[in-house]
């Protein structure tokens, strides 16, 4: 177990942990400063670069471009019951007492 956690993993008293995520107020003034500072033919050169990397097998590039052109994949899981079958699942409405459902 990492030194300043407790058994879930959690931050003990007095361990704050990392410095997290710069203030909302800091992060806005780095975007606007970039957005200033990089043209947009600025950054047409370094997608065209990007491209002609990912197309020599860069994969790093590939990714990037893969997942800010189209989004970052969902990973799906497929949960089922003991030997495959399926789960039923029974949501109780109100708060009669009864133990009534719709499967």
């Amino acid at each position: 177990m990492a030194p300043g956690r407790d058994e879930n993993g959690r931050f003990v008293k007095g361990h704050k942990g990392g410095p997290g995520r710069p203030p909302r107020p800091v992060e806005e003034k780095y975007l606007k400063m970039m957005a200033r500072t990089v043209k947009m033919s600025d950054w047409e050169k370094i997608i065209e670069v990007g491209i002609s990397r990912a197309k020599a097998g860069d994969l790093g590039w590939a990714r990037f471009l893969a997942e800010y052109l189209m989004g970052k994949p969902v990973q799906r899981t497929e949960v089922t019951g003991a030997g495959g079958n399926e789960i039923v699942i029974c949501v109780r409405y109100g708060d009669d007492g009864t133990d009534d459902y719709t499967p």
